[in-house]
């Protein structure tokens, strides 16, 4: 299932897509369990959109400008 996502989905940065994205998940889980956080899609997104804004400090150039054309399309 994830190898056909990737193959549609077509871009280098899918790994760290998925990764953020669970760690976003996780991150909130945390939040609700230990600190009584409300459940929030806001949130979430949030959390995802800023782990993605630091991977592009990271990246090579030109996946920084796929990463930041990707995230201008969530925007």
């Amino acid at each position: 299932m994830l190898l056909r996502a990737r193959q549609r989905f077509g871009l280098s940065i899918f790994r760290e897509i998925i990764t953020l994205a669970m760690w976003a998940v996780w991150t909130l889980r945390n939040g609700i369990i230990f600190y009584n956080a409300t459940l929030s899609f806001a949130t979430w997104r949030r959390s995802f959109l800023e782990g993605m804004k630091a991977v592009t400090l990271r990246a090579k150039p030109r996946v920084n400008e796929r990463i930041n054309t990707w995230l201008s399309s969530l925007l």
